[in-house]
This record gives structure tokens, sequence and C-alpha cells, in this order.
């Protein structure tokens, strides 16, 4: 009877991992390029003008309203935290998909939702580390031309030094920013 209890408290717990998977916000640990959780790592530092969060399971039906719940709340808790802190205004939201090991549609409709929403309040939303599976599945579905190839990076440190090379070189406002994805698109 105790082996049959366990065995479905296991069960129970696996498909509460995967319908509510964690998200974390990552910053970056002091004189490095590594990138870890910040309430697990107390020196890890946020990184001005950059949000990255880092999933930690597949994207499917069964979770992907959640994923976008928690996407957006994490964002407007650091719009608040840098509010309160009057630090530089967040300009890109760096997405680690090294937790993806697939994705279906619905996930790729809620990263669709999640890119509107994020443009609509001047941000730019990032990928790093996507799995081949994952690659695969968005560029089937066109969201790789949506978001463009040159915001999709290998590794988190990798997307945050391109995201600081823009952040230093050019400052542009919203409507600057989405001409000059136009202007990058064409060429």
């Amino acid at each position: 009877m105790g082996l049959i209890i366990a065995v479905a408290l296991s069960v129970l717990r696996v498909l509460l991992m995967i319908a509510r998977p964690r998200t974390l916000v990552l910053g970056n640990i002091p004189n490095s390029t590594i990138y870890r959780s910040i309430d697990q790592y107390p020196t890890a530092e946020h990184v001005p003008g950059i949000l990255i969060l880092q999933l930690e399971a597949p994207i499917y039906f069964a979770n992907s309203n959640y994923l976008r719940e928690r996407l957006s709340r994490w964002i407007t808790d650091e719009e608040e935290r840098i509010k309160s802190s009057g630090e530089t205004s967040l300009q890109y939201i760096i997405l680690d998909l090294s937790g993806v090991s697939s994705i279906d549609s619905s996930g790729i409709s809620m990263l669709k939702e999640i890119k509107k929403s994020i443009e609509r309040k001047g941000f730019k939303l990032v990928l790093a580390n996507p799995k081949s599976e994952v690659i695969k599945k968005l560029n089937k579905s066109n969201f790789i031309e949506a978001i463009g190839h040159e915001w999709i990076y290998l590794t988190v440190g990798e997307a945050v030094t391109a995201c600081n090379f823009v952040l230093q070189t050019w400052k542009p406002s919203p409507v600057a920013a989405a001409e000059l994805d136009s202007a990058v698109n064409n060429v």
C-alpha cells in the first residue's frame, strides 16, 4: 500500500512540475559571464536594462497559459523594481530556453503573444540557448523571422553582450527601434 501511495505521489509531482514549471530570474555572477538564479545565488546581480528569465520545462498546451501569466508577472515585477530603485529602464527581455526540450503549437502561440505584449511596452524579446527541436519548430512557424535571426543567441552571455552593445551605442525611441528592426530584416 505504501509503495502505491509513493508511486502515485511521484506521478502527481511530475505532472505538477510539468504543468507549473519553474521560471527563474537570472543575474550575472560578478567578474564572469555566468548567469544564475538571483534567488539561489545572492551575489548574482541584475543586468541594467535587461531582464533574463529561464524556463525549465517543455512548453506545451498544459503549461502555456501558466507560463504566459508567469512571464508577464516577472516583467511587471521587474518594471516596478526598476522604478523604485531608479535604475536604467528595462529594454530587453532575454528568455533562456536551455531547459525547454520541446514546444508545441500552443507554446509557440504563447511566445507570439508574449512577444507582442513585450513590444507594446517598448521592449525587445531575445532568445538564448534554444535546443535544435525548439529551433526547428520556431522556424517552421515563422517565429524566428518575426523575432529576427539577430536576436537568437547560443548563450545568455552572448545575448547580454549584444543587448549591452546596443544599449551603449544607441538609445532609440520605440519607434526608431521598430524602424531599425525593419531595416535590419530587409537587408
